[in-house]
Formats: C-alpha cells, structure tokens, sequence
C-alpha cells in the first residue's frame, strides 16, 4: 500500500500544470465544440460508409440490366464485393497511415488533410462516368477507396484529439459522443436517400418492374445514386473552417513537440485561465522514450496493445455480418416487398425507409446509452457484457434457427437486441479505449493500428461470411455464389468470435476516472510503471482509519477467510437445504396423509395446508431476520450467531419428529416447529454478511460475501441429493404399484419415514459447523467500532493475521465521539446520510423476491412437459419424490449453482450496481419474452425450458447475489447487522407474496380451469406480464444503492471521517 502510495505522489508531482488544469476542467462550451468538430467527422464517415448499401440495388438495375429476366439487375458478385469493399480496404490503409502520422506531424495539421480528402472523393465518387457498367463501377470503386483513406485518418485523430481535450471525469463519454456520431451519420443517410427518392418518384412516374422491366428504371434514376453520394462532402466541408482553428492539443505539443510555452498558451485561451510554461518539467518528462518496436513497449503495452487489436477485430467480425439476414429480415416483416413488385426509385426508398427504422430503433439508442452510462459503468464493465449478449443472441438466433423462419417478429427482437448491445458495448469502447491506455507519442499510432485491425475484422464480417453462410445445398446458394456452411452454422461461428472477444477484454485494463499520464505512466518514474495498470485506483487513506481495520482491509487473500467463507457458508448451505427440502416431499405429504380412496388422483395437500407448510418457515425467517440483525448489532456478531445455528439443528430434528393424532395434528405441529427453524435461518443472513463483510480485505469483499451467499446453491443441490438417495433405497428396498395399479398400495407405510429422514438431515452440516462458529473470534469492527475495545480487537485480529498489531484506544475513543458515529437508526441523521440507501437495499430485495419465488407458477408445467415428472398417478410414492428430487437436481447443477458463481467471479471487477442492473434487466426481457407470446410456448416447451433458466440465471448471476451483498458493506458497524436483517426480512415479505399471492393470482380466469381449493385470477400470462414489470421496478430502485467495490467499510459509511465528510455516504453510484 506504502509503495502505491509513494507511485501516486510522483505522478502528482511531476504532472504538467496545464495537463492538470485539462483534466480538472469542469465540463464547458469548448468541450461540446471539440465533440462536434470531431463528432461532424464521423457523421460524414458513417454516411459515406454507409450510405453505398442504399443505392446498390439501384446500381444493379441501372448498369447490369437483363430484359429476358424475371427480376431487376443486380450488381455481381464480384463487383458488389467491390463497391462495397473498396472503401474497407482503404479505411484501413489510412487508419494505419494517417494514425502514425499524426504522431508524426501533430494531430491538427493531418486533420484538415482527411477531410479534404473526404470532401474531394465524396464529390469525386458521384461524379463516376465509363464508357461501360465496368468501367463507371471502377471509377467509382477508385473514388471509395480514397474516400475511405480519408475516413481511416480520422479515427485516430478524431479519437486521439478527444481524448487529449477531455477532462478525466468525463473523457470517455466525450470519446463515446464523438463515435455515436456515426448514428446520425447513417440515419442521415436514409433521410437524404428518402427525400431523393420520394422527389424523383414523384416527378418521375414508373411502373413496378413485373409490368415493364425497361422503364421500371427512368433514365434520371441515375442522378439519385449520384447525389446521395455527394450529398455527404457538405457536412465535411461545414466542419473543415472549425478544424482548422482549433488549437493543436497541449498533450502533442508538451509531450510529443516538447513545446510548454506554445501548449500553455493554447490552453489558456481554450480554458480562459492563466497557465505557467513548465519547460524543465517537459524536459525531464521526454527523457524516456521507448518506440512502438521497442521491448519496453512491449513489456508496458504489448498485451493491450494485443487486447484492442483483437477485441476490435472480433468484434467487427460478428458487427458486420448483418448481411447474412438482414435482408430476410426486411422482407420477412414486409419493410422490403419483393423486387420485381417495385419500381427503381420506390425500391430505393423502401431501403431507405428500413435502414432510417433500424438506425432510429437499434442504433442510435445504443450509442448514446454508452455515452450515458460509460462513466458510471466502464470501459471493462460495458464491453465484456456487449460481447456476452451478443454471444447470447448469436446462439439464440441459431440454435432454434428452423424456429425462428416462422417467427420473424422474435428473429427481429433478437437481430435488434445483438445490434443494441454491439452499440452499448465494443462497437464503442473498442473505439475509445486505444485513446486512452497509450502514451501520448504512439497514442495515434496505436489506435490507428487498433482500428485497422477492426477494419480488416469488417472485411472478414461482410464477405468472408456472405460466402460461408451460404447453403450446403447447390440449389438453394445466391446467383454466383459456391456452397457454404449455412446461416445456421455462420451464426454458431459468430457467437464463438463473440465468447472470444470477451476472453480478450480480460487484457485490456480500466481507465475511468484517470489522467492519460496516470494511466501511460508519462510522468511517473520507472520503477512504478507496473502500478499504472491496475484496473481499481488506490483511494486515498483516511487519517483516522484504525490500524487493525486496514490491517483487515490491505490484507491478502488467505487461508483464514477461506475458513470464515466455509464456518458462514455452512450456515446457508443449511439455511438453502431446510428452506428448499420441503418442496421436495409436499407431494408425498399429501399422498400419505390426505389420501382419497375414491380419487383418480393421489392425495394432495389442501391449498390452505400446503400454504401454510411452504410458508410457514418464510414467516419465521422474517421474524428471525429482523430479531437478529438488531441483536448481532447489541450482543456482538459471535454471540448471536452460534444461537441461531442450535436453533436450526434442534428444528431440523423437531421437524422430523413431527407427530400427531390427526394429518392436520401432524401438519399444525411441523409448521410450529418449521417456523422456528425458518427463525433461526433468518437470523443467519445478517449475522453470516456482516461477519464475513467486516472479515473481508476490500478487494475481494464482495467475492467473499458472494461466496457464503452461493453455498445456498449447494445446499438446494445436495437437498435434491439426498432426496435422490433416500428416495431410490426406499423404492428398491419397499416395491410399490404406481397409482393407477392399486391407489392404496401406490403408498407404502415405511413412505412416512422418507420426508422425516429428508428434514432431519440438515441439522447434519450445521451441527458440525457448531464448534468452529464458536472459536471464531468477534470481529474487529464490532469490537473496536462498537464495543470500543481497541486492544481486544487488536488481540483478536493479531492471531487471525498472524500479525503484530497496535492498540489504538485513543482512536477508537476520538472515532467514538464524532457525530457521525453517534446518530441511531430512527434518527433524522440516519435518514438524511442512509435513508436512500436503506430504502435502495429493502426496495430491490422485496421485488426480487417477488420475481425469485414467484417460480412455481410455472415450474410443475415444465417438468411434466419435457418429460422430467410424469403424471402422479402413473407413479408409486416413492417415486415421485425421487422424480422431483432428479428434477430439482438438475435445476440446481444447470441453472442455480454457476448463477451464484458467476456472481463470485465478476463481482469485483464488474461492480455491486452493474450486475444488479443487468440481472434486473435481464429477468425483465425474459419474463415479458415469456408472457407475450405465451400461447405460443405452449407448443415449444424446449424454448420455455430455455427461457425459464435463463431468468433464474441471471437472478442468480444478478439481484439474488447482490441484494444480500450490499447491505452488509454500506451500513456503519453499529448498524449493520439490524440494517442488513431490515433489507432480508423486505425480500423475504416478496418471497411470500411471490411464493404465495401470485400462486392465487395466477390462476386461470376460467372457474374451469382453476386448480382444485382456488379460485378464479389474472391467468398465468397476465402474472408474467406483472413479474416483468415488477423487475423494471427492480432497475428503477437499484439506483438508490451506491457503488462498494474496492472501498474499506469505513470509508463507505464514514465513520473514520470527521463530521466534513459526510458526502462519502452519497447515493450516486461512486465508482473506483
């Protein structure tokens, strides 16, 4: 830490006044010109770029026009891959050439020549003329191969000179607003082709092709391609006066030129203050001076270098393979009638019209949701979830490809989605990040390079794989094509180069929140290169922060917080297994003890025994949880906590022993004695996150919490286990006739002691958990925060870290008296510093819950569906349960268990908010997915099957996770654990009302179809449509809970802090 510390102090000290005053800058006029000037640059790029995909159906009918053909003209394909190539080939050429150069010359004096030179080709490729089809098309390819050289040079200065004008706060959504430019660029390119077309089509009447071929093209046609190929030198000719009076970047002309007199001038007209030349400062800044070649640069940025070049050539791959169905798209959802029923001039528009709808809907929105959320998110954070979700939707789209011909409304629900998260995710931090991460000499360089290689990744993307998605069968290829792998297979392939460039994302680091130099190391000394890098910035230390605690926070990762994970852990691996085991033996329940000789089917409980034996223990567990959380707060973590495990062994065995003279005397007695276990479980949740919370270093506190969270999947798992084992030697050891055979003989008597052995098993793990929860040794934060014994927590934490420690009591006395460590839960101070927060953690958890447990409105009709749980009465008992128990079995080991540990392993590189905003998000997509086309997934279990594990994927992989990490880290120690059972007992009141209220509501609105003892509801469709809702809910609340990631507890919550610092317990999402 001492040594991180020491790294920061250099860079602080040898930082150039005026790269200070640049990265200080409050965000101001000059700031939105530089986006507009370098934003107007990438407009005309991507309506250059673009805009050819509009007029090449318009050039095969003008040029390559066949009067004995049933369709219109089209360009081969060899000059179609022309056109639309050409340009490609040399946005890549300039991209490497105009990026060395404007490390070379500067980035102002290139910039003028690229759009000079986009201005020229513009004009110059709308005025392509040849004696022959061929020879207009070479012209024109000519013209669009210097147009793109053009276009290549201004990704790296655009992108270069953006990053060097921004201040650190807002840099990277000042780079994202340049790039999403490029949005307007295309949905300008669809409007200018709409107005030129509609004009000529009404000035110019023709008929649809299949009436007469020759005139369906007028001969004025031809200027419509023409002009809007010309139309896009204005927007660069506007902009090019403005590029030529801005001021060269001061990071060039200091750092680069080595000029601090011209830089600190420039910058105090641009920022309008007073900056001092610091010519010594810039002298030794330049002494070290490493080349792109060089084995230093190899050493410092090789791997970066090689995670932006293959992040954007992956990416580009799979962004501009498009072509492979959006023409079917088109036409599918009739946006593109067949050719042969237009005229030339209509059928130009018609494109028009489908690509200004795409570019309204799918492309502009992600653009500027990147610009929205990238300094809140990341770069890291925003660019593995594009590439996940594209990978998922690739395979979505292909896996059930045969599905989705008939469904063109989910295929373009899909296609939008991939093209939504290509937009907010690597389409735009693949862009901005070789901005950042370089040093300021090789900065254009390297995005050039970045940036060729995307290009070479598009080339791949739109040709490569137009040829290989072809089909395997002769007859069904496109005219001039040769047989491919099929679409189907082309996709797979693309969601393969999508799960690769989120590999790749792992070696391209995190620049949020910090200066160029602090991320290039420019002004660091040598030996504190290898500190730059780190993805989290160091924060800075509190003067009051108790030498124990940060002992606790700098602390490595080792053997006692694994011990402290498994001791916790234990706790909720016992707290899942007696939760989830009772739905594993209703069923047998119900056979034994409501069993109806005169039925056709086996007995059942009653809804209001059933209710009230599910339920039961969710009531205790809420009691438990606001009962312990306030005594964890009053008696001490350690205390408390091996009470609550007793609690759950002696109910665990009581529930077992369940015994009475009546079916309604035995189920009153194990819901007495399931209440009381569900208390102690209860008491579990704020003891185990709080315990493991003040445990844990900052740096894998949220892994750590995460981790004892995720051994309820284990304990579901092993529920289901255990179930599976006593089941089938029960079955082999007692046989019985399934109950369609012989009702009564379908039971066996020896049936009653499976769901007791069940129950009674896990007071099993928690028993033997016992002893090692009592030689754990309090917490240091309670002890030193709470109990205010310096010495004790001093002590304890000695022989934990093995490690000699001070005693602070003086300290801890000062901290002790400070008034932000002396306000209660119900006062105006509590709300005023965590009122949000609490409100935030209780909010998000209840309508997850809601969402959670709201599973069995449709998980018996899944089972039965695909097979998994036959119909009772073609079952014996014992059966059954083994039946259930392999279900939910395989539920926890595909779906449940790699959820939580996904959690565990991006929880601390992503962020608390982020995966509780995905997970939310998520669960909303496919909950409305669900229930719109409900009828639908009647006949499609697999696709439900697949839908329904993905919502609990990322319940798991999401909310389920977080809400009960948060509330553990942003409470003060005093408070922590009452705060933390406040937030649980919320989600648990959702857990009943998820478990229980939409069991009722989502009923069948006919009296008909209702299960037996309901009554009529909403319908199951209506209920997803309102757990869909409910998550949106989820999203809306999660912005009240802030950002933990990275910071000690103290810091978080203030409590080391005089009274002044009190906005380190903001709301806003604070990220490191």
């Amino acid at each position: 830490m001492k040594g991180m510390k020491k790294v920061k102090k250099t860079a602080m000290a040898n930082q150039l006044g005026v790269l200070n005053a640049l990265d200080a800058a409050k965000t101001q006029w000059y700031h939105f010109t530089a986006i507009v000037i370098a934003g107007m640059g990438f407009f005309t790029d991507a309506y250059d770029l673009f805009s050819i995909s509009l007029i090449t159906k318009l050039l095969g009918r003008i040029y390559y026009f066949d009067p004995h053909s049933a369709k219109p003209g089209t360009l081969p394909p060899r000059i179609a891959a022309a056109v639309n190539g050409v340009a490609f080939c040399g946005t890549l050429a300039g991209q490497l050439f105009f990026g060395w150069l404007g490390d070379k010359l500067g980035r102002k004096r290139v910039y003028g020549l690229t759009l000079m030179l986009m201005v020229i080709c513009s004009i110059a490729s709308g005025l392509s003329f040849g004696k022959s089809p061929e020879g207009v098309m070479a012209t024109l390819c000519f013209f669009r191969f210097w147009l793109g050289f053009g276009i290549g040079g201004d990704y790296p200065l655009s992108a270069t000179i953006m990053s060097e004008y921004a201040n650190k706060k807002t840099r990277g959504a000042f780079i994202a607003a340049v790039f999403a430019m490029q949005g307007f660029g295309i949905l300008t390119g669809g409007i200018v082709a709409l107005i030129v077309s509609a004009a000529f089509d009404h000035a110019y009447i023709a008929p649809p092709y299949k009436v007469n071929g020759e005139r369906s093209t007028v001969p004025q046609a031809d200027y419509i391609w023409r002009i809007i190929l010309m139309f896009g030198a204005l927007p660069a000719l506007l902009t090019y006066y403005w590029r030529m009076k801005m001021p060269e970047t001061a990071r060039y002309t200091a750092l680069v030129a080595r000029n601090a007199k011209q830089a600190a001038a420039d910058m105090s007209k641009v920022l309008q203050v007073d900056l001092n030349a610091e010519q010594e400062k810039v002298d030794k800044i330049g002494r070290e001076q490493f080349g792109l070649f060089s084995k230093e640069f190899a050493k410092r940025h090789g791997l970066h270098l090689l995670g932006t070049t293959s992040t954007w050539f992956l990416l580009d791959i799979a962004f501009y393979s498009s072509n492979l169905f959006q023409k079917d798209i088109f036409s599918a959802i009739d946006w593109l009638p067949k050719p042969e029923t237009m005229s030339a001039t209509k059928e130009v528009y018609k494109i028009a019209k489908a690509q200004t709808l795409i570019a309204l809907c799918g492309t502009v929105p992600g653009y500027w949701f990147t610009v929205a959320f990238i300094e809140h998110l990341g770069r890291f954070t925003i660019q593995l979830m594009g590439f996940f979700f594209m990978s998922v939707f690739m395979f979505a789209l292909a896996i059930p490809y045969q599905h989705w011909k008939t469904h063109n409304a989910g295929f373009l629900i899909m296609y939008s989605l991939t093209f939504f998260f290509a937009n907010f995710g690597p389409n735009a931090t693949t862009f901005i990040v070789p901005a950042e991460i370089f040093p300021a000499r090789l900065r254009s360089t390297c995005h050039g390079i970045s940036a060729a290689a995307g290009k070479a990744g598009a080339i791949v993307g739109s040709f490569g794989f137009l040829y290989a998605a072809q089909s395997t069968h002769h007859d069904k290829i496109d005219k001039g094509y040769q047989t491919g792998i099929g679409v189907k297979n082309a996709l797979m392939v693309l969601g393969a180069v999508n799960c690769l460039g989120m590999l790749f994302t792992l070696l391209v680091p995190e620049t949020m929140g910090r200066s160029l130099e602090d991320i290039t190391g420019e002004n660091e000394e040598d030996n504190g290169y290898q500190q730059r890098f780190s993805v989290e910035k160091v924060p800075t230390e509190m003067a009051n922060q108790l030498g124990v605690l940060n002992a606790l926070d700098a602390a490595k990762t080792q053997w006692y917080h694994f011990t402290a994970i498994v001791i916790a852990g234990m706790g909720f691996f016992t707290d899942a297994y007696d939760l989830f085991s009772i739905s594993l033996i209703t069923k047998l329940l119900g056979r034994i003890y409501y069993f109806d000789p005169h039925s056709a089917k086996p007995g059942t409980l009653p809804p209001r025994i059933a209710a009230a034996v599910n339920g039961v223990a969710f009531c205790g567990t809420l009691s438990g949880q606001l009962f312990f959380g306030w005594l964890g707060d009053k008696l001490g973590r350690k205390r408390v906590y091996g009470l609550t495990l007793m609690l759950m062994v002696i109910c665990s065995i009581a529930s077992g022993l369940s015994f009475g003279k009546s079916p309604d005397g035995v189920m009153a007695t194990l819901c007495f004695f399931r209440f009381w276990l569900g208390f102690g479980i209860g008491g579990d949740y704020p003891l185990s996150a709080t315990i493991m919370s003040e445990y844990a270093n900052k740096k894998t506190r949220g892994a750590f919490i995460a981790a004892v969270f995720a051994m309820q999947g284990f304990g579901i798992l092993t529920g289901g286990i255990v179930a599976l084992i006593v089941s089938a030697a029960f079955d082999h050891a007692y046989k019985a006739d399934s109950y369609k055979v012989a009702k009564e003989y379908s039971t066996v008597p020896q049936a009653d002691y499976i769901w007791r052995i069940i129950l009674m098993f896990g007071a099993i793990p928690a028993l033997l958990t016992y002893y090692w929860r009592m030689k754990m040794p309090e917490t240091a934060r309670y002890t030193a925060l709470v109990a205010r014994n310096a010495k004790q927590a001093a002590a304890d934490m000695s022989k934990v870290l093995q490690v000699d420690l001070n005693a602070e009591q003086e300290k801890v006395d000062k901290i002790g008296t400070e008034p932000s460590n002396s306000f209660g839960l119900f006062s105006k101070e509590f709300a005023k510093r965590h009122g949000l927060h609490l409100l935030g953690t209780t909010s998000t958890w209840f309508l997850l819950d809601i969402a959670f447990y709201s599973s069995n409105l449709f998980q018996k009709d899944i089972f039965s569906a695909i097979g998994w749980l036959p119909k009772p009465e073609t079952m014996s008992a014992t059966h059954e349960v083994y039946r259930v128990a392999k279900a939910q079995t395989l539920i926890a080991l595909c779906g449940t268990v790699p959820g939580y540990w996904f959690t565990v392993a991006f929880i601390d590189h992503i962020g608390r908010f982020v995966i509780q905003l995905m997970g939310f998000f998520f669960m909303s997509v496919f909950m409305f997915a669900l229930a719109i086309p409900y009828q639908h997934w009647k006949t499609h279990n697999a696709g439900f099957l697949i839908m329904y594990s993905l919502t609990f994927f990322f319940a798991n992989f999401g909310p389920n996770a977080t809400t009960f990490v948060v509330p553990a880290e942003i409470f003060p120690a005093r408070l922590r654990s009452t705060c933390h059972g406040i937030s649980a007992a919320a989600g648990k009141a959702g857990a009943i009302v998820g478990s229980f209220g939409f069991l009722y509501a989502a009923q069948s609105t006919h009296h008909d179809k209702v299960d037996k003892g309901y009554n009529p509801g909403i319908g199951v469709k209506n209920a997803l449509l309102v757990l869909g809702a409910v998550n949106c809910l989820g999203m809306l609340f999660t912005l009240l809970v802030p950002e933990p990631k990275g910071r000690s507890l103290e810091e978080i919550t203030g409590e080391n802090e005089d009274d002044k610092g009190q906005q380190q317990a903001s709301v806003g999402n604070v990220p490191v």
